[in-house]
């Protein structure tokens, strides 16, 4: 009986102090339009996360990476991804990836995208 009444207030405690359920939403258009954007890069989520590294040369493969996109600029020759540790990166020209990865990654709605525009 007291162990009833200790979760049926545990119960009410929890959802009087927020526990709502509530989904908090992200605009997926604003992560597509950005031109300058991180990604917390997991192989396991997309192909694209492979298939980056193929294009870049990068081996051994990474499980999971960081890269900062910037295109931002309308001269392909400024255009550059960053690959790597936020302190040492290896920059990259936007070109030496294929169309499909970047293509992908301008497209990506993941939760792991964050917009620096």
């Amino acid at each position: 009986m007291k162990s009833t009444s200790l979760l049926l207030f545990l119960i009410f405690a929890f959802s009087l102090f927020g526990c709502s359920g509530t989904k908090v939403s992200r605009n997926t258009n604003d992560l597509k339009t950005s031109k300058y954007f991180r990604v917390l890069a997991d192989a396991d989520d997309d192909p694209i996360f492979v298939k980056l590294q193929d294009d870049l040369g990068i081996v051994p493969k990474m499980k999971r990476y960081t890269i900062v996109v910037d295109v931002r600029d309308n001269n392909t020759a400024m255009q550059y991804v960053l690959f790597g540790d936020e302190y040492n990166p290896t920059r990259f020209s936007w070109t030496q990836l294929s169309e499909q990865v970047r293509t992908g990654l301008l497209n990506w709605t993941g939760s792991n995208k964050e917009r620096l525009d």
